[in-house]
């Protein structure tokens, strides 16, 4: 499975679908509210075929 942190969202989920793994999304709020920027992968848990990214914002 690949390593995808610090990732953009959707090519992270975009590769490890390719890769026939399933993925679960959560979202993680950052300590300081930030503007919608960029989604980016800030963690990666892996549970044998499932694959659960956290995610947060990131300023663009």
């Amino acid at each position: 499975m690949t390593n995808v942190l610090c990732w953009p969202l959707e090519e992270a989920v975009a590769r490890l679908e390719a890769e026939g793994v399933r993925v679960e999304l959560c979202e993680a709020k950052p300590r300081k509210e930030t503007s919608a920027g960029q989604r980016r992968v800030v963690r990666q848990v892996e549970d044998g075929s499932v694959c659960r990214l956290i995610w947060s914002n990131f300023k663009a």
